[in-house]
This record gives structure tokens, sequence and C-alpha cells, in this order.
């Protein structure tokens, strides 16, 4: 009688320390398996952009922004808030009516990064006018992002130009 409750004691015993598994956190491999799905997820946000900005589609702008965001898009010109920031894109040449722009978006010139729920996102906007098939405009965004409420949005985004080289 003793071997056995000494067996199933040792038995639970083991199968709680099993079950715990290295209580200090998640292993490396999900660790980076977690890292790997927040980029991605971050440089989603770039396809949106472009995207929402191709089809003149606001509301789908509006979702990639964290409600205290701020959007500064020339000297001086910073827009607080989702509903300063939904102004300066409606006012922007590319929401135009008679703008037809498509915008291209050098994958190669995407970097993304993360930091647990903040991250990073750089990329390059090339606009290019469906009707004359020319480059119309070439601009960078520098942005930072965090994770709210399990979506990563974004938070601060600094638009500029860049040079379109060959």
């Amino acid at each position: 009688m003793r071997t056995l409750l000494m067996g199933g004691v040792l038995a639970i015993l083991a199968f709680t320390l099993s079950a715990c598994g290295g209580s200090n956190g998640s292993s490396a491999s999900d660790q980076a398996l977690e890292r790997t799905a927040d980029t991605y997820a971050i440089s989603q946000i770039e396809r949106d952009f472009h995207k929402a900005l191709s089809k003149k589609d606001i509301d789908m702008m509006m979702r990639l922004w964290a409600p205290n965001a701020t959007f500064t898009f020339g000297p001086g010109q910073t827009a607080t808030g989702t509903g300063q920031i939904r102004e300066a894109w409606l006012k922007s040449k590319a929401y135009k009516p008679r703008t037809n722009w498509l915008s291209d978006h050098p994958a190669f010139k995407l970097r993304a990064t993360v930091n647990g729920d903040r991250g990073t996102l750089h990329f390059e906007c090339h606009f290019i006018d469906v009707n004359t098939h020319q480059v119309a405009a070439v601009t960078a965004a520098d942005m930072d992002v965090a994770r709210v409420d399990g979506r990563w949005l974004i938070t601060k985004m600094i638009g500029g130009t860049a040079e379109l080289k060959t």
C-alpha cells in the first residue's frame, strides 16, 4: 500500500513538473516564431497602406492608425488623432478624385522591426500616374507602430521625400 501511495505521489509530481516545462517563459523557438509573426503583421501595414492609397479608401487607411497617432507630412505640418489624420489624407493629392495613381512599393526597400509590443516600419512609395505611365511622386514613410488591443497600428508617421535612383 505504501509503495502504491509513493508511486502515485511520484507520478503526480513528475506530471506537474513536466507540465511546467521551464517556467521561465516561452522557449527560444516560440519567441522566434512570435517575433516572425509580429514582423509579418507589421509589414502588412505597408501593404494595406498602399492598397488604401491606390483605391482611395479612406476607411481602410484609417483602420491602420491608433487613436492618438501623429502624422507629420511636411515641415510644421503634423496631424494628431484620427480625425486630423483623416482630414490630412483627404486633402492630399493622392486622394483627389482627378489623381489616378497606382502606388508601387518596392519590397526590397521595406524594413520592419519589433521589440515586444512596439516596432518600426520604413518603406518607400512610388506613385505611378496610370494615364501617363510616369512616376508622379516618390515618397518615404518612417513609422512607429504598436500592438493595440491585439492589432499592430501606426502610432507615429513621418512622411518625406525619397530619391529614385536608377
